[in-house]
C-alpha cells in the first residue's frame, strides 16, 4: 500500500476541529491522519506500506510554468508542525516514509508503485488526490477519501470506465483539454469535463483531438482548441505523474512491520490520543515477542472507560473553546 501522506494530513486538518493538547500543540491532523490510516490497515491485507509527502511547492513543475498551484494559499500555521509529528509517529508504527527535492507526493507514489507493479505486486494506493486515479491498472487500485476522513471509494478499471467511459491512463487527456483549477492548470477555456471526456472517447488522446481540428463540429470550440492547443499540451504534461523520479526506494524497506510499542505508547500520551492506547495495549499482548506490559500500562487498560473515544473527542473540543469544568470526586464521606 501507497499513502499520500500529504493530502490525507490536509483532509484530516480540515474534517476534524482545531484540537491540542495540554502543551498547546496542535493534534487535529495527526489524529484524524492516524484513524484513518490505522482503520484500512485493520481492514486491509498489507505486506508492504510506504507513505509519501511532498517536500515543498517547488518542483520541476513550477519550473516548467511559474503559476501552477500558484494561486494556493499558505499552509495554515496550525497544521505545519503536525506534519512532522505526523512522520515521528510513522517512525514509532516503524512505516516508512519518503519526500524528494523538486517532486510532489504523487510522483514518488507513481514510481513506488510502478516499481512493484513490476514486481508482480498488487498496489493500493491511499490518497484524497483524484489526480492517482491515472494510475490504475490491472494490478493497481486507488483508494479515494470522498468526504473528509469518513468515506472511502475505491476505483479500479471496471470503476474509471464506468465513471468516465475512458481508460485511466486518458485522464491525463482529459485534464489537458479541460485543465484543473485546483491546482491552477488552465487547459483549454470554454472546455468543461463533460466536452472534454467526449472529445478523448473519440479520438482516443489530445494529439489526435489536436490533429482532427477540421472534423470537430462547433466553430466556437474549434477555434478554441486551435487557439489554445500548445496551452492543452502544457497542461498535459503539468497532470502527468512522474514515474520515473530518482527515489531511492527498496520494496524491503517498506514491509510492515510490528511498530515500536513503547515509542508509539510515548507518543501517543505526549499528544493525548488516550482512545488509541488501549489498541496499543492489547497488540503488545497479543504480540508473541512483546514483553508483559507495566504496571501502568495495565492499570490504564483496566481504567478504559466504554465510549471512550467520543468521551476524548467532546473533552477536546470543549478544551479548545474553554468550556471545561471538572468535579473532583475522591470517594471520601
Amino acid at each position: 500500500m501507497v499513502v499520500d501522506g500529504s493530502s490525507l494530513a490536509h483532509r484530516a486538518f480540515y474534517a476534524l476541529p482545531l484540537l491540542s493538547n495540554r502543551q498547546g500543540v496542535f493534534t487535529n491532523a495527526v489524529y484524524g491522519f492516524l484513524t484513518m490510516l490505522l482503520k484500512i490497515l485493520a481492514e486491509e491485507q498489507v505486506d508492504y506500506i510506504a507513505v509519501a509527502f511532498d517536500k515543498s511547492r517547488e518542483t520541476f513543475r513550477t519550473e516548467r510554468y511559474a503559476e501552477y498551484k500558484g494561486h494556493r494559499k499558505a499552509t495554515p500555521p496550525e497544521l505545519v508542525p503536525q506534519f512532522s509529528l505526523i512522520k515521528d509517529v510513522l517512525k514509532a508504527l516503524r512505516i516508512a516514509s519518503f519526500e524528494l527535492d523538486n517532486y510532489e507526493a504523487d510522483d514518488l507514489i507513481g514510481t513506488m508503485a510502478k516499481k512493484a507493479e513490476a514486481q508482480g505486486m498488487e498496489v493500493l494506493v491511499l490518497t484524497g488526490d483524484r489526480d492517482a486515479l491515472q494510475l490504475v491498472s490491472p494490478s493497481i487500485k486507488v483508494l479515494l477519501t470522498r468526504k473528509g476522513i469518513s468515506q472511502l471509494e475505491l476505483y479500479d478499471l471496471e470503476k474509471i470506465a464506468a465513471k468516465y467511459g475512458v481508460r485511466p491512463e486518458q485522464l491525463i487527456d482529459v485534464k489537458g483539454l479541460m485543465g484543473d483549477s485546483s491546482d491552477n492548470i488552465p487547459g483549454v477555456p470554454g472546455v468543461g469535463e463533460k466536452t472534454a471526456l467526449k472529445l478523448i472517447q473519440t479520438y482516443g488522446s489530445l494529439e489526435n483531438v489536436l490533429a482532427n481540428l477540421d472534423n470537430i463540429s462547433g466553430s466556437k470550440l474549434r477555434e478554441s482548441l486551435g487557439q489554445y492547443a500548445e496551452q492543452a499540451v502544457l497542461s498535459k504534461e503539468l497532470a502527468t505523474i512522474n514515474c520515473q523520479a530518482p527515489l531511492a526506494f527498496c520494496l524491503e524497506d517498506c514491509l510492515h512491520k510490528k511498530p515500536d510499542y513503547p515509542l508509539l505508547l510515548q507518543y501517543y500520551r505526549e499528544l493525548e490520543f488516550n482512545s488509541l492506547i488501549p489498541g496499543v495495549l492489547e497488540e503488545m499482548r497479543d504480540a508473541p515477542e512483546a514483553a508483559s506490559p507495566p504496571a501502568r500500562e495495565k492499570e490504564e487498560q483496566l481504567q478504559v472507560l466504554e465510549g471512550w473515544e467520543a468521551f476524548v473527542a467532546r473533552w477536546h473540543q470543549a478544551v479548545s473553546q474553554h468550556l471545561v469544568a471538572v468535579e473532583y470526586l475522591d470517594g471520601g464521606s
